[in-house]
C-alpha cells in the first residue's frame, strides 16, 4: 500500500520537473532552479512520511 501511495508525489514531481524544464527553456533559470529544489524537499517530506515515520500506535 505505501508502494501506491508513493506514486502520488512521484505523479507530481514529474509533472513539476516538466514545469522546471520549460522555465529554464524561457530563460528564467533562477524560477527553475527555486522551483526544482522546493520540489525535492517536499518529495523528501513525502517519501519520509510515507515510508520511514512511525504512526501513532
Amino acid at each position: 500500500m505505501n508502494y501506491l501511495l508513493a506514486l502520488i508525489p512521484l505523479a507530481v514531481g514529474f509533472y513539476t520537473s516538466s514545469f522546471v524544464v520549460w522555465l529554464w527553456n524561457h530563460q528564467n533559470k533562477r524560477g527553475a532552479v527555486g522551483t526544482m529544489m522546493l520540489t525535492l524537499i517536499t518529495m523528501a517530506v513525502c517519501f519520509y512520511a510515507i515510508f520511514f515515520r512511525k504512526g501513532f500506535e
